[in-house]
């Protein structure tokens, strides 16, 4: 009997390290993040979808509902994307839970933040259509 426990326990912490860490919406977190350069930006709106933009090295890959897009990714593009999501850290409100309210959540393997901010989800819908994936 023992001998099962410790291939569990090594399971178990190898599941526990693997988490990513999570960490306040701050500029500076969020910097950690995409110094990866492999991270994700998950959209969650209020319906209970999720729309995600994963970026590794020089690529963009959006997965909904429809297909998954794989593409490359301009600098152009990565300019407007880090716009948008500093825009969201400013308009971040605390006072908002993930329970009632459409929220972001950036992650790497590392650190994991969420970003609940006070804007109308018609703006990801734009930047989704100005990056051509709807």
């Amino acid at each position: 009997m023992y001998r099962f426990l410790k291939p569990i326990t090594v399971l178990i912490f190898m599941l526990l390290c693997s988490c990513a860490q999570q960490v306040d919406p701050t500029a500076d977190n969020i910097n950690k993040i995409f110094n990866s350069k492999d991270f994700t930006f998950e959209f969650h709106p209020i319906d209970g979808t999720t729309k995600s933009l994963s970026f590794r090295v020089d690529y963009l890959v959006y997965q909904s509902d429809q297909p998954t897009v794989r593409r490359e990714v301009s600098y152009e593009e990565v300019v407007l994307i880090n716009d948008y999501i500093q825009r969201l850290v400013n308009l971040h409100s605390d006072s908002f839970t993930t329970e009632n309210h459409s929220y972001y959540i950036i992650k790497n393997t590392a650190y994991k933040t969420t970003i609940i901010p006070d804007q109308e989800d018609y703006y990801f819908w734009a930047l989704l259509k100005t990056l051509k994936l709807e």
